[in-house]
């Protein structure tokens, strides 16, 4: 496909039709996805002995940033830093860090999920958790990429969005080509993404609504539940996000894989590479 054939409106109805399609069932993977990540890290959280005590701090952190008390916010942000110094305090952060690298390279994981249906080659569940081998490389562009945004949004928010599409579509090259560095991952996505930012951006609007719908869903069951326990709501919460990106998830992730496939240059795909889903 040329680049110039592109149409989000195609891209997606191509998306619903592989959700409907791919074996095995895409909702399936991506509940798989979802316990091995979100209600992993909820089951972590709830039963850590450092939850209670952290739970009523960031309580009255938000009970004082609501009420505008501004002696309040810095007695709590100082009891909250005070907490962070301390032997519960350290294993949070130790274990929350842990979490947040486990969970992107299980992202890369369901990515390379997303290449594999889009390319016809029907990976299982093993797909998503087919990438701790490169967690390194993974781990070191997840960083690279933080700290690439976040010096561009010290200048200013614009040329941090403008960042963050320019290196994009850094997973999808280290999934395609384990064995480029992780630096050459970043020019080939800066290369690939000059002069299409605007049409990703367009892309990503598309999916604006349902990303809103889905959020304002667990919004709501949150509501309902706010005066349980923090265990009940997080619970209940987690799950209704699952229960929203049991479609939306596949929907996404299946449409940027297309598009990365198309725009993806021919010089730097692999002489054994599939040919894409015609349409």
């Amino acid at each position: 496909m040329n680049y110039g054939s592109l149409n989000r409106g195609v891209l997606k109805s191509q998306s619903k039709l592989l959700i409907r399609q791919a074996p095995p069932a895409a909702w399936l993977v991506a509940l798989v996805y979802s316990l091995a990540t979100d209600w992993l890290s909820t089951v972590i959280n709830a039963v850590g002995p450092w939850t209670a005590e952290f739970s009523e701090l960031y309580a009255d952190f938000y009970a004082a940033s609501y009420g505008e008390d501004l002696n309040a916010i810095y007695q709590t942000s100082a009891a909250i830093l005070t907490w962070l110094r301390s032997t519960y305090g350290y294993i949070f952060i130790f274990v929350t860090i842990i979490l947040m690298l486990y969970t992107a390279v299980m992202s890369y994981g369901y990515t390379g999920y997303a290449l594999g249906v889009v390319r016809g080659e029907q990976p299982g569940y093993g797909e998503l958790f087919s990438r701790f081998y490169m967690a390194g490389k993974i781990i070191l562009a997840t960083v690279l990429e933080f700290c690439f945004i976040f010096l561009w949004t010290l200048l200013l928010v614009v040329p941090g969005i403008i960042a963050a599409y320019r290196y994009r579509m850094v997973p999808y090259y280290l999934l395609d080509d384990p064995d480029i560095s992780v630096l050459e991952a970043f020019r080939r996505s800066k290369a690939t993404m000059r002069g299409r930012k605007w049409e990703l951006f367009n892309l990503d609007l598309s999916f604006f609504l349902w990303v809103m719908g889905a959020n304002l869903v667990v919004e709501l069951v949150g509501t309902v539940f706010l005066n349980s326990s923090d265990i009940v709501y997080t619970v209940v919460t987690t799950a209704a996000t699952t229960l929203c990106n049991l479609f939306l998830l596949p929907y996404q992730e299946f449409t940027y894989a297309q598009w990365y496939v198309a725009v993806r240059p021919a010089e730097q795909a692999g002489q054994n590479e599939q040919q894409p889903p015609q349409w």
